[in-house]
């Protein structure tokens, strides 16, 4: 034990996650027999494309979050829970000291299912486990039991490649990246969308909407190119948080910025994994008796080039600061989480980039839903960070872009019935359920569809 957490000590602490990512790549573009320059090329492609993605979203951050602030501190109202993102929360999952047992876990359920024909998916993006690891801690808190917290974080693994697998034809479709897929915790929020998403195709104006940013490029020319709406998008913005002129045109520029390197940090994403994933499928299909495909699964940061993430996640963003003040049991002051890209980019799949119903998803649905639950969580994440040293006794934390919140919340607190508590998460969880199939079936029928198509062209 002491020697398996030293080995991922150094992994989280020393590499970090670009530098782990790449390493992992190129070993396994050897296994997959690939030549080792092109498996080298691959991955370091990889790490360019991953740090460039890392530092837009810092740069963009960076330039929105003192913006945010300004306009809540104008309002006066009185926050008693601090977002401390979801470094704060990592930060509690690595002083757990059974928290890298998820690692060797994640693995083994992982392959457990690929050779049992019950997932495409090879899920390469380890460093995320400590969202699993993190509801484990709460469960394990809550209830006394280690082993209950490992079996609900095995369901949410199993379920992630569910997910990811069902998923992959529209990941591929719509990041034109071949050969991957995301089995991350922010899909997980499409559960909870899945069920509204069928009641607006039952509205004509907006399933029919070709409001994205091609019909915004056919209708409006260069103004809808990504750096000028980038550009309008920061300005407004600026202006709206109450900047002077000149520095609202400065956060045009910043803006602009970031929308035009993304979909190049994209095209490298493409580059990379054009020939590992070939190999990689081909390599697998030698091992198994039914020559299936096969999906390496990333982080869903690799999926962030189209311009509609970035649209929705910057106007969500005033969307979060109105509900942060009007909701009646928000305590929690949205800055760690402000542009959250995870929503950003679960509702661009669910919505399959309508903008309307993006909006719809993020504006009226997500940012409420992700501060509720961020404030329901922050008596016991307070407590652990307490315990561990994070923060001081007397200090709310929480975070306002929870990974998987909803899942997190009904499958966590559903165990506090048993001591008396809400059974509102009961309902939670049922609801959750519910909304998982339905994507699930859906996405599985829209993947069979695109097949159909294909084999005609």
């Amino acid at each position: 034990m002491e020697l398996l957490t030293k080995v991922f000590d150094f992994i989280l602490n020393t590499l970090g996650s670009t530098l782990f990512i790449s390493l992992i790549l190129f070993v396994l573009g050897l296994v997959c027999k690939m030549k080792p320059a092109k498996a080298f090329s691959s991955a370091i492609t990889f790490a360019v494309a991953f740090s460039g993605i890392s530092l837009v979203i810092g740069y963009m951050s960076g330039a929105i979050s003192p913006v945010a602030t300004g306009m809540l501190d104008t309002i006066g109202k009185q926050f008693d829970i601090v977002d401390g993102g979801w470094a704060t929360l990592a930060s509690i999952t690595w002083t757990w000291k059974y928290a890298f047992l998820l690692f060797p876990f994640q693995i083994a359920i992982n392959l457990v299912m690929f050779f049992t024909g019950k997932t495409k998916t090879i899920n390469i993006d380890l460093w995320n486990v400590w969202g699993k690891a993190f509801q484990c801690i709460l469960i394990s808190t809550l209830t006394g039991s280690v082993i209950l917290g490992l079996a609900i974080a095995g369901l949410r693994i199993v379920l992630e490649l569910i997910i990811g697998d069902s998923m992959q034809p529209l990941v591929e479709e719509k990041s034109g990246i071949p050969g991957i897929t995301s089995p991350h915790g922010a899909f997980m929020f499409g559960s909870v969308l899945y069920p509204v998403e069928l009641l607006l195709r039952k509205i004509p104006f907006i399933e029919n909407s070709k409001f994205d940013v091609a019909w915004l490029k056919e209708k409006l020319g260069i103004f809808a190119e990504n750096h000028i709406i980038g550009f309008i998008l920061g300005i407004v913005y600026g202006l709206v948080g109450g900047l002077k002129p000149v520095a609202a045109l400065t956060l045009g520029i910043e803006c602009a910025t970031a929308l035009t390197l993304l979909p190049m940090c994209t095209k490298l994403f493409m580059n990379a994994f054009a020939p590992l994933t070939n190999a990689c499928s081909e390599f697998m299909k030698s091992k198994t008796k039914n020559k299936t495909d096969v999906f390496v699964g990333l982080d869903a940061a690799v999926l962030l080039g189209n311009p509609e993430i970035w649209i929705s996640a910057v106007i969500t963003v005033p969307a979060f600061m109105i509900w942060a003040i009007v909701l009646p049991n928000n305590a929690m002051l949205p800055l760690g989480g402000i542009v959250n890209l995870a929503l950003a980019v679960c509702v661009f799949y669910i919505a399959k980039g309508n903008l309307i119903k993006m909006l719809i998803y993020s504006c009226l649905i997500g940012a409420p839903v992700f501060l509720m639950i961020g404030t329901a969580c922050a008596p016991l994440i307070s407590q652990l960070a307490i315990e561990n040293g994070i923060i001081a006794a007397g200090t709310l934390i929480s975070n306002s872009a929870l990974d998987a919140p909803v899942f997190v919340y009904g499958f966590t607190w559903i165990f506090d019935i048993f001591n008396g508590g809400s059974i509102l998460p009961a309902f939670v969880a049922l609801y959750w359920a519910i909304g998982c199939f339905l994507m699930v079936r859906d996405m599985r029928k829209y993947g069979e569809q695109r097949k159909k198509l294909k084999g005609e062209n």
